[in-house]
């Protein structure tokens, strides 16, 4: 989809509460481990090969006392609208675009709008797995390209996977769909778009583009009956190796621009090793790629704008740059945005 006139703000981003090293995550599993200590030592060396393979080191994980993740949400909601000088009543459009949820229905959009004291909106959730935030992304954008009236659209995020992580784990065979689970953390974030560039810089919407490989929807799971994470990680990471690539190639040509011509490649973060490896394939240097999985773990939809966000406060994002921001995920899901960075 072609996008004309409507702009990307910088991201508020915020990390759950406590940090957890690899040594506590081990540490977690002897705890609840019930078997012979030859199986532990092949377990904990399994876990320790992913950890390698994935750069993992810290991420963090549960929320403060008295808060509960959706609040989390709303902080950065307010104050991403703080940044730009918006008061969120004036929002048009919130969408949702997190995988958390304390219940299926109403919309978990509905209680952060409501926390923002917002009135009267046009609310709803977006959920594609890893994809969701971009995909509401690519949702508002469409809808403001067909409505007018609609200036100013919220786009966030609370994903918090903890009841998810699986700490128990009695076999190495288990290793197989539990260990990607030990890398994931949890955060917030929020940004908005708008039709003016906003204060602290904007990325311009160039192209959006969305592609499923739908019969891979069973590689990457979070049943409704027990909420745990299970993932056949390396079918999952053969798929993006396989096709982000052409995707990445593909948005570039719908916009004109050469890959060497790209400052930034922003994207979703399950793996430095997986990252390092598509950029071998579009022939780009790694720098181009930022990796942050090593500083917080693979925080779900809050990936992209935490990685955003780390470009910005280290002043490496600059007027005029080109930025590729993507995001693979379960399903199997691609969701591609090209965009100029306006300073």
């Amino acid at each position: 989809m072609k996008v004309t006139h409507i702009y990307l703000s910088a991201p508020q981003v915020k990390f759950a509460e406590y940090s957890l090293n690899n040594q506590q995550v081990l540490d977690r599993i002897e705890d609840n481990f019930k078997g012979e200590k030859r199986e532990l030592r092949r377990i904990k060396s399994g876990i320790s090969m992913v950890f390698k393979y994935c750069g993992t080191n810290i991420r963090f994980l549960g929320t403060a006392a008295g808060k509960k993740p959706l609040d989390y949400a709303i902080e950065v909601s307010k104050e991403v609208c703080h940044e730009n000088g918006l008061d969120p009543s004036l929002l048009d459009l919130v969408i949702y675009g997190g995988i958390f949820r304390d219940y299926f229905e109403p919309a978990t959009a509905m209680e952060i709008t409501a926390g923002l004291g917002i009135k009267k909106a046009h609310v709803f959730d977006v959920t594609t797995a890893c994809a969701g935030l971009l995909q509401s992304v690519n949702v508002a954008a469409s809808l403001m390209m067909a409505d007018p009236s609609i200036k100013t659209a919220l786009c966030c995020t609370t994903d918090f996977p903890d009841e998810a992580i699986s700490f128990d784990i009695q076999s190495f065979e288990e290793l197989s769909l539990k260990a990607a689970g030990l890398t994931l953390g949890s955060g917030a974030a929020a940004w908005l778009l708008t039709r003016e560039p906003g204060k602290g810089g904007s990325a311009q919407l160039r192209e959006i583009q969305n592609t499923s490989i739908a019969a891979a929807f069973r590689l990457c799971q979070v049943p409704v009956s027990k909420r745990r994470f299970i993932s056949q990680s390396k079918e999952v990471f053969d798929l993006g190796l396989e096709h982000v690539p052409g995707e990445i190639r593909n948005i570039a040509k719908k916009v004109n621009w050469e890959i060497d011509d790209i400052d930034y490649f922003i994207s979703h973060q399950p793996s430095e090793r997986i990252i390092h490896q598509i950029c071998d394939i579009l022939d780009i240097p790694h720098e181009k790629a930022p990796v942050t999985h090593h500083l917080y773990g693979n925080t779900v939809n809050v990936s992209v704008p935490m990685t955003l966000d780390y470009l910005l406060k280290n002043k490496y994002l600059k007027d005029g740059h080109k930025i590729i921001l993507s995001s693979a995920a379960a399903g199997f899901t691609m969701i591609t945005i090209a965009a100029e960075w306006v300073q």
